[in-house]
């Protein structure tokens, strides 16, 4: 019947009918391999009986009775196999239900009828969502297994995740059953095998003080706590049955297995879907050559500042569209033609960001040519060298060596030419700084204002592929080149307005003085009435905002509002509802006010300005009020355009059914999709790359003679604590620490953080949505928590004793995942 499926009648063309472990299992049984017998009931009595109960009186219970019966009856383990599960990028585990020791006909069913409701938990749900696995067609068949004799149990890697070289398999076990292993429960022995030989490399026993069988967890007697689990003889055994199985399936597998009654028994082998060693080291390699490939003869820095807080980790897509943003022929460019610059052709389509390592990085080498033009001014190579922290808020410098002989040849029938050119471009800063501010807000706002209003009104279900990507195109160029030519001036105003306010300042306070006058100066700027953001928040935190009133104006706003893939406040209100939770206190602008007017009287006194020169300060430091606010009202209506964008890729992502895998696309690429091309394995590989690339060490600065420092071990800082335990999952992380004995989602901190806890099992997954890093005091790994750490890309530290009382909430951390070491940071 096509409800029940035994092992022996399984074969490859009955994935979706029995999921990937139960297709694992059938087909490792059918090749001879030590499997536990068992059943499995198909996908299709899910999707037929789904919801029912699975009493006496229901024929599918009688079947599944009966097929246990068949089994030899006692005790067996009911476990979930989606039909999405144990694959190659994503392996589900512990997201759906397992039962071990169950028994008796009516306990059978029961468990199978769980397994199913297990498919859409929060843990489930949250876990699909991170791995954007659609749930369309998605379905759960149950293995229905003899429960195997267990005295000792693990997981075996068949190559360990952090051997560069593949060359050594890793064993973890335990006393009883797997189940305290892949719980985490324990810190399990662990083995460094030879991979052709099975001779032992290294070994690190480690107290397992409680075991899990078939009636529940119980103590370990004390002679067998430090006792290992594994002699020298049984890794051998161990070693060869991986090699067994890696030669079935032509790869390296992670193995689930136990030892009992003089036998091995393989329960579970999955494809290893994180990153290892050698895949860190080959997206590294490539990497370095793309830097190799973009640096100068004379040498490239490459610093992350000013786009990197506010775009730190872009998906492709978003990176796609903000590079052309960035660009000479973007709005970044324009904005620069109309303030009398002449950005350099080089620049037109690249930028002055490069994506390194999943993140973007300012190429110091482009950056001058977008105001520079031909003039030869950059960030010197070899200053920066000597001083690196300079790169992070640099300035450019004229290199008068670089001027050829023709150059100076020509000079003196060039000096005219450049004398009109430089009063030409003052003047038309002058006139900008005069005239922008009144004809931005009573022009250029109204009309994009409009426009995007017009925009959220459409109803996009309604049009057909190609109208959706000429709507895509036609809100990328309005937004982001149109309109953005615009909305970045007062920015650029701004910074010239503070550069002659600080100018003057400093002839008459000094220059230790000034940067506090300006920043004294500066309080209290508030954007216009309609773009001010932080009064609004405030408001809505003190009740005195109705949150409907709030999302109609600030709806298309968000955190992390640069990246694409991101939801706005008008899509999730409850993350508005949790940064608001708590009032701030509210702001009086009648106050504030008076504070900048005694603030400005006590610097007139205090450097003893003239009335002369008073008339000359005072414009600057109202265009630089102006600018300022200008400068978030601009960005706020810049976020509207925006969010259509997203609008239209949310779509897309719909109607293609991609679960967020849109946003690891390009735009050039949505042709192919929207014709029809199955671009899954394209995301898929484009996830898991982006995972692997952000896991390798980056530091703030980049040298061209010095790339292998991408993806190098930081530096020890000093006076920081380090903590060492298990190396679980590579990669390296910095972010404060939230410590948590149990998961909890609520009152989550709004930068991600570093989960740190006792160990992890599957209801502890909606955090790692969030999280950069996980430590736990206990886990192995192969326990649930390495192996989800490891898909998400979070490096991960396990076997560090009272961790979780060690730490704090809020301290700040620093984890390599492939050294296993967690350092406090100083405060």
């Amino acid at each position: 019947m096509t409800d029940l499926r035994t092992f022996d009648q399984i074969t490859p063309a009955d994935a979706d009918a029995v999921g990937g472990k139960g297709l694992s299992l059938g087909l490792m049984a059918a090749a001879g391999l030590p499997v536990p017998p068992g059943f499995c009931v198909t996908s299709a009595a899910f999707r037929r009986c789904r919801g029912q109960s699975l009493t006496n009186g229901h024929d599918l219970a009688r079947h599944i009775a009966a097929a246990y019966r068949v089994l030899g009856g006692g005790l067996v383990a009911v476990r979930s196999s989606a039909t999405a599960e144990d694959g190659a990028v994503t392996s589900f585990a512990g997201q759906q239900e397992t039962f071990l020791g169950v028994q008796g006909d009516d306990d059978v069913c029961a468990a199978v009828g769980r397994c199913w409701a297990s498919l859409d938990t929060e843990r489930a749900v949250a876990y699909r969502l991170r791995q954007g696995v659609s749930d369309e067609g998605l379905a759960m068949a149950v293995v229905v297994q003899r429960l195997a004799p267990a005295e000792v149990a693990g997981v075996l890697f068949t190559r360990d995740p952090l051997d560069a070289e593949g060359r050594r398999m890793l064993v973890e076990a335990s006393w009883g059953l797997g189940e305290s292993v892949v719980s985490g429960r324990v810190t399990p022995d662990r083995f460094h095998i030879d991979h052709d030989t099975g001779a032992v490399l290294e070994r690190h026993i480690h107290s397992k003080t409680t075991e899990t069988t078939a009636e529940g967890t119980r103590p370990v007697a004390a002679e067998k706590q430090n006792q290992p689990c594994l002699d020298d003889a049984r890794l051998g055994e161990l070693a060869e049955l991986g090699r067994r199985v890696e030669q079935f399936y032509g790869d390296a597998r992670d193995l689930e297995w136990s030892w009992g009654e003089g036998r091995f028994w393989l329960l579970q082998a999955r494809p290893i879907t994180t990153a290892g060693a050698a895949e860190r080291e080959q997206v590294r390699r490539e990497e370095i050559a793309a830097l190799v490939a973009r640096a100068e003869p004379n040498g490239t820095v490459w610093s992350r500042f000013n786009l990197s807080e506010s775009l730190p980790e872009p998906t492709p897509m978003t990176w796609a569209i903000i590079r052309r943003f960035m660009s000479g022929r973007g709005g970044y460019g324009q904005m620069y033609r109309d303030m009398g610059f002449t950005p350099h052709p080089s620049v037109d389509d690249d930028g002055p960001y490069d994506l390194v390592a999943g993140r973007p990085y300012c190429n110091l080498s482009r950056e001058p040519r977008f105001y520079a033009g031909w003039l030869p001014y950059e960030h010197s190579f070899n200053v920066l060298k000597k001083d690196p922290q300079k790169a992070l808020y640099p300035t450019p410098s004229l290199n008068v060596a670089r001027f050829g002989p023709l150059f100076w040849l020509t000079m003196p029938a060039r000096l005219p030419f450049l004398a009109v050119q430089s009063l030409a471009s003052g003047l038309k800063l002058s006139r900008l700084t005069r005239t922008f501010a009144e004809r931005f807000r009573r022009e250029v706002l109204p009309t994009f204002a409009a426009e995007t209003a017009n925009g959220e009104a459409e109803d996009l279900a309604k049009l057909d592929a190609p109208t959706l990507l000429e709507r895509l195109e036609h809100w990328t160029r309005r937004t982001l080149v149109d309109f953005a030519r615009d909305s970045l001036k007062p920015t650029a105003l701004a910074a010239i307005a503070m550069r002659d306010v600080e100018t003057k300042l400093r002839a008459k306070l000094g220059a230790g003085r000034t940067p506090a006058a300006v920043g004294a100066l500066t309080t209290g700027v508030r954007p216009d009435p309609e773009a001010d953001l932080a009064g609004a928040m405030n408001e809505l935190a003190a009740g005195r905002l109705d949150r409907a009133v709030f999302l109609r104006h600030f709806g298309w706003r968000g955190s992390q509002e640069m990246e694409l893939a991101q939801p706005r406040w008008s899509e999730d209100p409850a993350a508005l509802d949790q940064m608001t939770a708590r009032p701030t206190g509210g702001r009086d602008p009648e106050a504030s006010g008076q504070a900048a007017a005694k603030e400005w009287h006590a610097l007139i006194a205090e450097g003893k300005f003239t009335p002369e020169e008073l008339q000359a300060l005072q414009p600057d430091v109202l265009a630089l009020h102006n600018y300022l606010a200008l400068r978030e009202t601009a960005k706020h209506y810049l976020m509207r355009g925006y969010a259509l964008i997203r609008r239209i890729l949310l779509e897309l992502d719909r109607r293609y059914r991609l679960q967020g895998g849109v946003f690891y696309l390009t735009p050039e690429e949505l042709p192919r999709l929207t014709k029809g091309e199955d671009l899954t394995d394209l995301i898929a590989q484009r996830r898991q790359r982006r995972a692997t690339a952000l896991s390798l060490e980056a530091p703030p600065v980049l040298f061209s003679d010095d790339l292998e420092a991408l993806g190098r071990p930081a530096a020890a800082v000093e006076g920081a604590e380090e903590m060492h335990g298990s190396p679980l999952s590579s990669g390296v992380a910095e972010g404060p620490a939230l410590v948590l004995d149990q998961p909890r989602t609520n009152d989550l901190p709004a930068e991600s953080y570093i989960l740190v806890c006792p160990s992890t099992d599957p209801a502890w997954v909606p955090l790692f949505v969030r999280a950069k890093g996980l430590v736990m005091e206990t886990g192995g790994v192969l326990s649930h928590g390495a192996i989800v750490a490891r898909e998400f890309g979070l490096p991960a530290v396990a076997g560090i004793p009272d961790v979780v009382r060690r730490l704090h909430t809020g301290q700040r951390l620093r984890i390599d995942g492939g050294r296993g070491t967690v350092t406090v940071l100083p405060a």
